[in-house]
């Protein structure tokens, strides 16, 4: 049985900004949504609309281009978080994660900026490269625990 390495303590800190970066981009994307409602004064939930002493309105482009983005970082998040803790957990080194992590997040800004200026390809190229980055991940993963196996 393979007993777990204590977790490096600077891998560690590679996956807590991989986490922070991803998070400052969800919410730069929640803000960039909202922004663009109140800039038009117009909210599609008659809740919201009721708020501010408004009357329902389709949601402006902006707004719903801000949300498919933030929508498609939760859908590909998640799986890169999952891959850099475990990364951490089974001690794969912290450059070539942090190079990993790295990429991924500069994969996923440029995803949004393309996703929120509809610029094709760039929206589509950013996305593979943020699944390569993932697929990076996972192979680091997979390299450190055959590299531990008897």
């Amino acid at each position: 049985m393979l007993t777990p390495p204590a977790p490096e303590p600077a891998a560690a800190a590679v996956f807590a900004a991989f986490a922070a970066a991803l998070w400052l981009k969800g919410a730069a994307l929640s803000a960039a949504q909202v922004q663009a409602r109140v800039r038009a004064r117009a909210f599609a939930r008659p809740e919201d609309a009721a708020m501010l002493r408004l009357a329902p309105a389709p949601e402006p482009t902006a707004a719903a281009r801000a949300g498919d983005a933030w929508r498609n970082e939760t859908e590909n998040g998640p799986f890169a978080l999952g891959l850099a803790a475990a990364a951490v957990l089974v001690g794969v080194p912290w450059p070539p994660l942090a190079i990993a992590c790295g990429a991924f997040v500069l994969a996923r800004l440029a995803h949004a900026m393309a996703a929120l200026g509809a610029l094709q390809p760039l929206r589509t190229i950013a996305w593979l490269a943020g699944q390569a980055a993932t697929l990076a991940l996972a192979i680091l993963c997979a390299l450190r625990l055959w590299s531990r196996l008897p």
